[in-house]
């Protein structure tokens, strides 16, 4: 939180997009400081999520009360269980001036008895006018959209 924080505080210095870290570098800032984004009270989180993404974790803290809501294992892993291996990679799929795609790629281990296994996670970038990169959607290993899973009425 503190590296993503400062790169917050370097932008808020001199609102100029230019300043604004590049989207690889905000993904890996965000995975460092951020990973449980999904897991908690969304407040804390806001701030780098577009207003939209920001409304749907809301929404799905106020349905899941805190408990298993629409998902029940770790987004980054797409599996209750496991870890990531290293290294993990965060590259740029795609990219325009308002949005991009970072994948976030790492070997994933479940444990000793069964080999790591490539996994990528999918993070959708937005950047508005005079702002740097807000989380848009998170794509899970599995290929489900947060957004998604979160607007649905039903679990």
């Amino acid at each position: 939180m503190k590296l993503l924080l400062a790169v917050l505080a370097l932008i808020s210095a001199g609102p100029a997009v230019a300043d604004c870290p590049k989207a690889a570098d905000w993904a890996r800032a965000f995975y460092s400081e951020d990973y449980f984004f999904y897991a908690g009270a969304p407040d804390p989180i806001l701030q780098f999520t577009t207003p939209e993404f920001g409304a749907l974790l809301k929404k799905e803290w106020a349905y899941s009360k805190g408990e298993v809501g629409h998902f029940d294992y770790d987004p980054w892993l797409g599996a209750q269980d496991g870890e990531i291996g290293k290294p993990v990679r965060f590259s740029v799929e795609t990219e325009s001036p308002d949005m991009a795609v970072v994948s976030v790629s790492y070997p994933y281990v479940l444990d000793s008895k069964h080999p790591p296994e490539p996994h990528t996670a999918h993070l959708v970038l937005r950047k508005r006018e005079h702002e740097c990169w807000h989380l848009h959607d998170f794509i899970t290993p599995l290929g489900e959209s947060l957004s998604y899973l979160y607007s649905s009425g039903q679990p």
